[in-house]
């Protein structure tokens, strides 16, 4: 089979009246007559040696090779359309574009966010929260807050904190002074739960902190459980149960006093955050900026 790529035209063509199985519709879609549609699935049918379509008085749809061949042809015009809207995206420099973590987002890089818009008015953020490793070479992000470091090569790795756990608990939980002090008795509340999945062994759990404590014989008591920190901070506020909860992510609760943290032993995470980002954020001025100040702010 002749290797030489399709014309553009064709390969619209074909996706076009695939997807709507009319070659009418195809043609109106694409601004064109019928026939000029026709006349390009023919001449791609002829240079791939194959046919694509099965004819027939109400309509075409596709043989098994031409269904075969719309996977990758879709594929294909989908990373064109992604890299043409992203090169929308790079040629804004006011706009910085950054990917945390869902909580991490929600909780910690907002607020900041927040506070680098207020002192520069004129720049725009986009904050992307997932669970996905950024791949710099397919987004537009120009850095990403990370959990560990793994897997990005040829990037620049800024270590921002190694973050740690300590036990937090809404005063609503405090029915009387006696239990402010009485640490065991604060055990035998619901204890909330947070599954991180694969990244467990990093984040230290209920019975890591009782040994710490001393408190090895101590009940792991049943409570809610989630695989998202702020959903698990959220339940905590509302009272549902004592947290092992991260300093990065509760400094507002405990500062308003929705949460309160009744003994000073912390444990810290297996791995450190930090910032990542590809040479080219350090060619757009305002990523350069932006870049320094979170490193400040993080290390005041």
């Amino acid at each position: 089979m002749n290797s030489r790529l399709p014309p553009l035209g064709a390969l619209l063509a074909f996706e076009s009246a695939a997807q709507s199985t009319s070659f009418a519709s195809a043609a109106k879609k694409l601004f064109v007559t019928p026939a000029a549609i026709s006349q390009q699935i023919r001449l791609l049918e002829e240079q791939l040696q194959v046919v694509l379509f099965d004819r027939s008085k109400s309509g075409v749809k596709l043989t098994r090779a031409g269904e075969r061949y719309l996977t990758f042809v879709s594929k294909a015009f989908e990373e064109l359309r992604l890299g043409q809207r992203q090169l929308e995206q790079f040629s804004n420099q006011h706009v910085l574009t950054i990917s945390a973590l869902p909580s991490v987002a929600q909780k910690w890089l907002m607020p900041l966010v927040l506070q680098w818009m207020d002192l520069n008015p004129l720049m725009e953020i986009r904050v992307e929260a997932s669970h996905n490793k950024v791949n710099f070479n397919h987004s537009a992000c120009d850095m990403c807050i990370s959990f560990g470091a793994a897997g990005f090569k040829d990037l620049y790795k800024e270590q921002l904190l190694l973050d740690s756990v300590t036990m937090v608990l809404s005063p609503k939980l405090i029915t009387n002074q006696a239990l402010t002090v009485d640490l065991d008795a604060m055990l035998k509340l619901p204890m909330i739960h947070i599954d991180w999945g694969d990244d467990n062994a990093n984040l230290p759990q209920w019975n890591e902190w009782l040994s710490a404590m001393s408190m090895k014989n101590s009940k792991i008591q049943a409570g809610p459980r989630f695989n998202l920190s702020s959903m698990a901070i959220d339940a905590a506020v509302q009272g549902k149960g004592i947290l092992l909860a991260q300093h990065l992510l509760i400094e507002q609760e405990l500062k308003s006093g929705l949460l309160i943290s009744p003994c000073e032993v912390s444990l810290p995470l297996g791995e450190p955050y930090y910032l990542i980002y590809p040479q080219r954020s350090l060619d757009n001025l305002q990523a350069r900026a932006f870049i320094e100040w979170i490193k400040k702010s993080v290390n005041k």
